[in-house]
């Protein structure tokens, strides 16, 4: 750690504790704590190029979506965290400190305190507003799974060298937890939905990656180990095809978007799995496209999801409300917006040219290397990586167009639509600033693999990469030509606006179209199996129906398959054993006598054939005492 990165995260503390004092003084509170997060983040770009790869990868995204999050904050929270915003920064800052923290520190105490405080201070952050109730039960949930993580890691310290397969066991749950790998995932639907959408945008974008750095930082020999990479393999296929199916399902925005970070999770995971299992099996090109596309994806989900969820708070802040079953229109109050948030959706769906693409490419090249040169069980996870990828894009690119259609386009579908309010330029400005860049990456994508990899692999990585920067280039240049064609054609015929087809109705409304949830139906109904949906249906009756209505409700399934089961479980069980608090002393005794017992059987037993050392040892000190 240099004196530029301790003048960072000073700078970033200093802040926090400043705009503290600015008690109910909001725009003080702004100044100093929007001023002071983004000059620190701006510093730390002037060394982050110096540092190791593994931790630039990690860096970039807190440094640029954190820029990002702390301008739109200020519009955001206008009205949201009024008389509060010294709290926010305060808690804001604390997170993006502990953030960079952890990214520039090792293994250690050191480690846990900042990992322990990004959690502490997201959790307030998370519970910002909780006097909603759905928010004070995300924040519970989100600090049971912080606190869980926690705990687990140090346990893994205590842990000797010898049990090195427990160790990792215990390092891929606890930062698991924070990634959102399958049935460790369930705080995320929770939290993003209750968590300002900055707040949710940096915790997108650059905290839950951090569960990978963490893995990758605390069992360095997981990029050695077959059995990891099998375990990475499964975490990352059923992560992103289970993951984008329930988020398909959504009619709440950013729980939409949260889902779709657990998706984009699982991509990572299955490029670190490809590209350990083809290191394992001595096939160097799958492994250098296996992890050069685990950490392109990693930079661009940040900047293309840290987009989408700026982009939803805005749409919230216009209207106040995520369901997007009642929106629909919001193309003509918030036409930048509708366009940005267009854009980087169709660049997180994995769709090309767009820079979510470039690190799917070398996922799906690892996989086909795997297909083309092994045999056995790498070649069918190879072909499983390959089938599922594309899978998971369609589904993506089908929650994607539901998204888009329901939120900007078509006729408002509720009052609060109709009576949205326009976007804010101070809340355009930092998405554009992010949509920019993940447009940048997309040209920038082979001469950043150029810089970085030998030069060796650079046509295997680097060419590919070339060929989709050209096909964006001639992209961009037939867009412009045919917007500058609109533009002469109609300054020669005049605009004339004449209404749409309307079924014989009077104009189109909001009841003539799709709403979210019907849109995605179809596909729903296909996967009902793993879904489950409830649906709560008021039939039509009569010649002349008053109303006619249905609820969709998609429970989270690994809450449904795993937690809700478990935790009813051990209910039943503390229920029996409750009745062990009798207030009789001889019982608790009796209780203390057996644990006992039960505890030196079991050394005697686990110690084996070392019984009688053990004997003799403690005859030596009974005799000498």
């Amino acid at each position: 750690m240099n004196k530029f990165d301790c003048i960072a995260l000073g700078l970033l503390a200093g802040s926090a504790v400043a705009a503290l004092l600015y008690g109910r003084f909001d725009r003080g509170a702004n100044i100093v704590g929007a001023g002071g997060c983004i000059a620190a983040l701006l510093l730390k770009i002037v060394t982050a190029w110096t540092v190791p790869l593994l931790n630039l990868c990690f860096q970039l995204p807190i440094i640029l979506v954190g820029i990002a999050a702390a301008w739109h904050s200020i519009g955001y929270m206008e009205k949201h965290g009024r008389h509060r915003m010294s709290w926010y920064w305060f808690l804001f800052n604390a997170t993006v400190m502990a953030m960079l923290a952890v990214t520039m520190l090792e293994r250690g105490l050191a480690f846990l305190v900042m990992w322990e405080l990004m959690g502490l201070a997201s959790f307030g952050l998370v519970a910002f507003e909780w006097k909603k109730s759905e928010v004070g039960s995300a924040a519970w949930i989100y600090l049971l799974a912080c606190e869980a993580g926690g705990l687990l890691l140090i346990w893994v310290l205590t842990l000797p060298v010898e049990l090195m397969g427990v160790m990792t066991a215990g390092t891929l749950v606890a930062f698991g937890l924070k990634a959102g790998f399958p049935l460790l995932h369930v705080w995320l639907p929770e939290a993003h939905p209750a968590a300002p959408a900055p707040v949710s945008a940096v915790m997108s974008g650059a905290m839950i990656p951090l569960g990978v750095y963490g893995i990758m930082t605390w069992s360095p020999w997981v990029v050695e180990s077959a059995v990891v990479g099998w375990v990475f393999l499964i975490a990352g296929l059923i992560g992103m095809f289970v993951a984008i199916l329930f988020g398909g399902a959504q009619s709440n925005l950013k729980r939409l978007l949260a889902y779709s970070s657990v998706e984009n999770i699982g991509i990572i995971t299955l490029a670190l799995a490809l590209g350990i299992l083809g290191r394992s099996c001595g096939n160097s090109a799958m492994a250098v496209l296996g992890f050069s596309g685990a950490a392109l994806h990693i930079i661009n989900h940040a900047l293309l999801k840290g987009t989408l969820f700026l982009g939803a708070g805005s749409v919230y802040k216009s209207m106040h409300d995520l369901n997007m079953d009642a929106m629909g229109g919001l193309m003509h109050k918030m036409p930048a917006t509708a366009m940005i948030f267009s854009l980087a959706g169709m660049g997180i769906s994995g769709l090309p040219p767009f820079c979510g693409f470039t690190g799917e490419l070398l996922i799906y090249l690892a996989a086909f290397q795997g297909i083309a040169s092994e045999s056995g069980v790498v070649f069918a996870a190879s072909a499983a990586g390959a089938v599922t990828l594309a899978l998971t894009g369609g589904l993506a690119a089908a929650a994607l167009a539901k998204t888009i259609s329901a939120v900007f386009a078509g006729e408002p579908r509720s009052s609060a639509a109709e009576h949205a309010a326009v976007e804010e330029l101070g809340m355009v400005l930092p998405q554009l600033l992010l949509c920019a860049l993940s447009l940048l990456m997309t040209l920038a994508a082979p001469l950043i693999m150029g810089w970085v990899l030998p030069e060796a692999y650079q046509p295997v990585v680097a060419v590919p990469l070339i060929y989709n920067a050209l096909f964006a280039m001639v992209l961009i240049y037939v867009v412009v030509v045919l917007l500058l064609v609109r533009k002469i054609l109609r300054k020669r015929r005049g605009d004339s606006v004449k209404i749409t087809w309307d079924c014989g109705y009077v104009r189109p409304d909001g009841r003539m179209q799709y709403t979210a949830s019907a849109f995605f139906q179809p596909l729903a109904d296909l996967f009902n199996g793993i879904l489950r949906q409830q649906k709560q249906v008021d039939y039509p009756g009569g010649f002349f129906p008053a109303k006619a209505s249905m609820e969709l409700m998609t429970p989270d399934g690994g809450s449904r398959w795993f937690w809700n089961p478990l935790f009813k479980a051990a209910s039943y069980v503390s229920e029996k054993v409750k009745h062990l608090q009798s207030g009789l002393l001889h019982i608790y005794i009796l209780i203390m006598v057996l644990a006992i017992m039960l505890m030196l059987g079991w050394s005697f037993i686990a110690g084996g054939g070392n019984a009688d050392v053990k004997t003799e040892a403690v005859s030596k000190v009974v005799s000498h005492e």
